[in-house]
């Protein structure tokens, strides 16, 4: 050997991961952007396996309420139960693309993966978006799955949000499982969210046609876990899935938008999100998300059944939460959020909210017994004890509600 040789390094070649800062430039100049990974493919596959089963159910549904005879008044209502509008093209049989709304309570799976996509340390995704879009302060505006069965053909190009010069929404598509050419991909056109080209797009059928041939466009080949991260004005198109009939070559991929609160124009589209699904922003929402990350592994480690779900209202308040059973109360009371007006219910929730010390709540359960509404009858007595505790506790309104009660109560009593 020569000890005056010298040794080579040994140089490691890494491939560079990508950080925020670089999904963000590409989605900037691109309108679209590739993020590897960011859902494990064990969450992926359990994920995919209960979206199918759930639309089945939907389906099911569906056909039961056209076998009753409701066809004409319930069978609409029926179906948004389960999905957005982006429905039925085709049916089950000979190609069918669907917009499967998902619920967010009582859904560990789905929560476990959102967990992975916007919660852990390491979110990719989350720190994109909110690098994109200016702060934790945007807000969940969509949350469901595509799902395409062999036969479904391909969609028309389309931007889902018409242009404005501030993003108003991005996107992101998870796939479930390995997408391959023929399962119909997405295909998007880089550089298709200015100005410039939604003008072109929008001038006629012929200035169409030239913009589409003459912009490359990408087909989203993603392995289970990867996404496609895209800004809505990017023009972009489902592709016809062309597999053989089978239930794996079915496509399917969830879906997650966020609302940027900067971008004020009309969006020009409705979310597909579950009605009982509250706006709450990212922050929020990754708050939440934690708790129940935290509540299953700490169930699982005491092997607990008993998991608190903060995603689920109902059981919130049954625990105690004063702030939600009045929130519940006011749902009810007006109905809205998924659920029909109940004033008994709402009545109820209000009552328990009072015991907890909410001056609102008191208000609310004391106009309550003053319309009789959910109340076997109407009872000014009682309202008037609860304007007062309401008045007590601050409630800015219950001074004068409880002056009328008493005039009320006085001039009844003189007539008597």
């Amino acid at each position: 050997n020569n000890p005056n040789k010298k040794k080579k390094k040994k140089v490691k070649i890494k491939n560079k991961k990508m950080s925020s800062s670089m999904a963000a430039r590409t989605l900037d100049q691109d309108g679209v952007v590739k993020l590897n990974g960011i859902l494990s493919s064990d969450t992926a596959s359990i994920l995919r396996q209960q979206i199918l089963e759930r639309r089945n159910v939907a389906l099911e549904s569906i056909r039961s309420s056209v076998d009753k005879g409701d066809q004409n008044n319930n069978d609409k209502e029926d179906w948004r139960k389960y999905f957005a509008d982006v429905l039925l093209k085709g049916n089950q049989d000979q190609g069918q693309r669907c917009d499967l709304l998902l619920p967010l309570a009582n859904n560990p799976t789905l929560q476990t993966a959102l967990y992975e996509l916007l919660a852990s340390p390491s979110s990719l995704l989350y720190k994109t978006l909110v690098n994109v879009l200016g702060g934790d302060d945007i807000t969940l505006y969509e949350l469901s799955s595509l799902i395409s069965e062999p036969g479904s053909p391909r969609q028309p190009v389309h931007p889902d949000n018409p242009h404005q010069d501030i993003p108003p929404l991005l996107t992101c598509f998870v796939a479930l499982q390995d997408i391959t050419p023929n399962m119909g991909p997405t295909n998007f056109i880089p550089g298709s969210h200015t100005a410039e080209a939604h003008a072109e797009f929008d001038i006629d059928v012929p200035s169409r046609d030239n913009l589409l041939r003459s912009r490359h466009n990408v087909v989203a080949l993603l392995q289970a876990g990867d996404a496609s991260l895209f800004d809505s004005r990017t023009l972009h198109c489902g592709g016809a899935n062309n597999e053989e009939e089978g239930s794996d070559k079915t496509r399917a991929l969830v879906y997650i938008s966020f609302r940027n609160p900067r971008a004020t124009e009309p969006i020009g589209n409705v979310g597909s999100i579950m009605s009982d699904i509250e706006p709450m922003t990212i922050r929020d929402l990754r708050t939440k998300l934690i708790a129940a990350e935290k509540n299953r592994r700490d169930a699982l480690d005491s092997d607990s059944l008993d998991v608190v779900d903060p995603f689920d209202e109902e059981q919130a308040a049954e625990r105690g939460d004063a702030l939600v059973q009045l929130k519940l109360g006011n749902r009810y009371y007006l109905g809205g959020g998924g659920v029909q007006s109940d004033p008994e219910k709402a009545a109820h929730y209000f009552q328990l909210a009072s015991d907890g010390g909410l001056a609102h709540a008191s208000f609310n359960l004391a106009v309550c017994h003053y319309e009789g509404r959910g109340m076997s009858r109407r009872d000014l007595d009682r309202a008037l004890e609860l304007f007062a505790l309401a008045a007590e506790g601050g409630h800015p309104g219950a001074k004068e509600a409880h002056a009328e009660v008493m005039d009320m109560l006085v001039e009844s009593r003189r007539e008597c």
